[in-house]
């Protein structure tokens, strides 16, 4: 029999989730380090997929890491939406917004941090099955065998852990086409005035999603990020219409951008899956249990980066219990991420998705722009600035009450 590894924590997957369990769990158990193998089908800078796009509550998780960000980034402090009844602004008086990477270096930067603190990356494997009985788990990739007592599955929207462990459902993945454009900085509202831009005037023609553009580098380089996201492309796949409508609503979004060439192919593009959160999903079964993408992200933004992180905290809190003999922490570990304050809060903006992305669309965006005070909080809270978002349900709607009724200040 082919001799295998064992480690006490198998993580698929070497992007944010996967590499926010394994630093947390170090954080958490110093003597974890060097029992941890994150297993990548990759390699370390590796081109990602992704506006790249990290929220105020994804710095406040590199924060209690303590890791400093030291890549090339872009801060936005003001935001614009076009919607179908009129223009929405975001700013927040000058806060960040949101700061833009590129995924590349920011996963290659966390790769770092991982190696630096006794976490085994092993590059360039797949994972080929996965086994499981009472005693451990059973991984087997193209580099070997590896055996453990826990398998996190942060292996990606198209993840084969929860392929092979919790079954394939299709229901809930949605679908990005993103490009990259080079811009004069000094010519660019982007840049110029430090601004994101969204556009979900597609969602009247039937995409459930939203167009965008951010201000990046790369290389060195200033250039716009620029794409589009449909929560249910499905609706236009089964006509083969799904690919050529997202273009034409990106092209429509954006028409002073040069875009045209993405109908003809002359313009680079890429096109990606996005699994988002349904609470009719499980995510811990036996001793496997899924993280970040593999689990499900924002379904009304397709926002994907903290989420990553929120579980990846959540997950080493878990198996440390459970390593520990708490034999019910992976079970508890599936309630906190549908019962918890980051399952409350997907499940609310599932709860948007619903409504924004409905045939009703138009009461709801105006509703939205009735109270500048009242997008403030849900600017704050979506962003998990000051921790907003981990309230209780009741003591966010008296804030919002306080600001838009008695109108006091939102700080």
């Amino acid at each position: 029999m082919e001799a295998s590894r064992k480690f006490d924590v198998v993580i698929a997957g070497a992007g944010p989730a996967g590499l926010a369990t394994a630093l947390f769990l170090v954080k958490n158990r110093p003597a974890l380090a060097g029992r941890i193998v994150a297993i990548e089908k990759s390699a370390h800078p590796r081109f990602k997929v992704c506006a790249g796009g990290l929220i105020p509550k994804t710095m406040l998780a590199l924060d209690e890491l303590g890791l400093k960000l030291d890549v090339p980034a872009v801060e936005v402090i003001r935001g614009e939406a076009a919607t179908p009844i009129g223009d929405v602004d975001l700013s927040r008086g000058g806060d960040v917004l949101a700061t833009v990477i590129r995924r590349d270096l920011f996963d290659a930067m966390l790769a770092r941090a991982a190696s630096d603190a006794g976490i085994e990356i092993l590059q360039r494997s797949r994972v080929l099955d996965v086994t499981q009985d009472a005693s451990g788990v059973r991984v087997d990739t193209d580099q070997g065998i590896f055996e453990a007592q826990i398998l996190v599955g942060a292996d990606g929207s198209g993840s084969r852990v929860r392929r092979a462990v919790f079954g394939a459902r299709k229901e809930t993945i949605g679908r990005a086409l993103m490009t990259d454009i080079a811009v004069d900085p000094e010519r660019t509202p982007e840049f110029i005035e430090q601004r994101y831009r969204f556009d979900f005037r597609c969602v009247s023609h039937g995409i459930s999603g939203y167009s965008w553009s951010f201000p990046c580098f790369i290389g060195g380089a200033p250039h716009l990020n620029v794409g589009i996201y449909d929560q249910r492309p499905s609706e236009f796949a089964q006509n083969g219409g799904e690919q050529s409508r997202m273009m034409a609503e990106l092209i429509a979004a954006f028409p002073e951008l040069p875009l045209d060439g993405l109908k003809r192919h002359t313009t680079r593009w890429q096109s990606f899956p996005i699994r988002w959160f349904d609470a009719r999903d499980s995510y811990a079964r036996g001793r496997v249990i899924l993280a970040g993408d593999a689990a499900g992200v924002d379904p009304l933004m397709g926002e994907g980066i903290s989420c990553a992180f929120e579980h990846g905290k959540l997950a080493a809190d878990a198996i440390v219990k459970f390593l520990d003999g708490d034999g019910d922490a992976l079970r508890i570990y599936d309630l906190t991420l549908h019962e918890g304050a980051v399952g409350k809060k997907l499940s609310k903006l599932a709860f948007a998705a619903r409504h924004f992305y409905s045939p009703h669309h138009r009461l709801f965006f105006r509703v939205a722009r009735i109270s500048r005070r009242a997008r403030e909080i849900g600017v704050d809270w979506y962003n998990g600035a000051r921790h907003l978002d981990e309230l209780p349900t009741r003591r966010l709607i008296a804030r919002w009450a306080r600001a838009v009724l008695l109108r006091e200040p939102v700080r």
